[in-house]
């Protein structure tokens, strides 16, 4: 799936993302700024690079909007066992967006405050080795080295699965 994500202007609340399947169905929704990253680009590195299939970018690439997955994800019941891996993807993601505003944390402690935000949303932690966040933050950052630059109206193209 080609996956669009696109800069609006600075005086914008919000940037674009744009999700094409491979039956060239598409699918669009705002992408919340947060951070120095919008929040679904976030997923978009985490679920790519830990080959997670079954959280907010497989859901997508599925069939479902990304309107109707993002309500299902933040607002859903947190008890629905299709959803364990999108809730940790969540709370890893809460994780990294953390260490982005308090800077990067121990190993150890960046697994007990994964722990401690998979338990607020009642789902056992993934299994993240030290290995894999490492993997995870540069992919970050090599994301946020082309994303930061765009200007208002530019693009970010990557693809999602296989």
């Amino acid at each position: 799936m080609l996956v669009r994500f696109t800069k609006n202007a600075p005086v914008d609340a919000a940037d674009l993302l744009t999700c094409v399947r491979p039956d060239g169905s598409t699918t669009s929704d705002v992408m919340a700024r947060q951070g120095i990253l919008p929040h679904d680009a976030f997923h978009f590195v985490v679920e790519s690079t830990l080959g997670w299939n079954e959280a907010f970018f497989g859901r997508v690439a599925g069939g479902a909007s990304l309107a109707e997955v993002s309500a299902e994800q933040h607002d859903g019941p947190a008890g629905r066992p299709q959803l364990t891996q999108a809730r940790q993807a969540e709370a890893l993601i809460d994780c990294l967006q953390n260490t982005q505003w308090g800077g990067a944390t121990a190993p150890a402690a960046f697994a007990n405050d994964l722990a401690a935000a998979c338990r607020r949303r009642r789902v056992l932690p993934p299994t993240v080795t030290p290995e894999d966040l490492g993997r995870v933050r540069v992919a970050l950052r090599e994301f946020g080295a082309a994303w930061r630059p765009l200007r208002a109206g530019a693009s970010l193209e990557r693809r999602f699965g296989p």
